[in-house]
């Protein structure tokens, strides 16, 4: 099984991201993601292997006591080149964000847990995935959906949470406080 850390925004915030899914689900680009209730999220840590997903999960809701929910701005739209075919938005790389990731995987290694190599502070790419698997003949035109129907947009993050894949399963979620 695999396992995920991830943060969630505040409500307006997720439906417009959705909005964004809708979009392009109405343009015949529909993708695994519409049919695996995903919420959208910024991952912080992936797993490929968890031997002790309690000590996961009670290390997560441990860091979330100490985190204030902040601010999050997407201005960009961009695709990950691979053959996975990710059309993302980019927030920007915020000091909070990329404190309050840092702070978590040294967390992470004081227990002894390894995240994938993606997610490392120094490989991370924060992003929230629109789309992914996209079909290659599909590939232009859901960017090119995307870029019509797509304004910045600035929300907070919230929520944090723990999910287990594949299939995806949410175990754990935390709120995150106030400002």
């Amino acid at each position: 099984m695999g396992y995920a850390v991830l943060l969630y925004f505040d409500d307006k915030t997720e439906q417009s991201i959705l909005a964004l899914r809708h979009v392009l689900t109405k343009q015949g680009v529909e993708t695994s993601i519409d049919k695996s209730g995903k919420r959208p999220h910024v991952s912080l840590a992936g797993f490929s292997d968890v031997t002790n997903s309690d000590l996961l999960i009670l290390l997560v809701q441990e860091y979330a006591k100490n985190l204030k929910s902040f601010d999050v701005r997407f201005d960009s739209l961009d695709v990950f080149p691979s053959t996975e075919s990710v059309l993302f938005l980019s927030p920007t790389p915020t000091i909070q964000l990329l404190t309050y990731h840092k702070e978590f995987h040294q967390k992470l290694s004081r227990n002894k847990f390894v995240s994938s190599l993606y997610y490392v502070p120094e490989n991370w790419m924060p992003h929230c995935t629109v789309k992914m698997n996209i079909p290659e003949e599909q590939l232009a035109k859901a960017a090119e959906a995307c870029g019509k129907n797509f304004k910045p947009i600035q929300g907070q993050f919230q929520e944090i949470g723990v999910v287990e894949y594949f299939p995806v399963k949410s175990l754990e979620t935390w709120s995150i406080a106030a400002k």
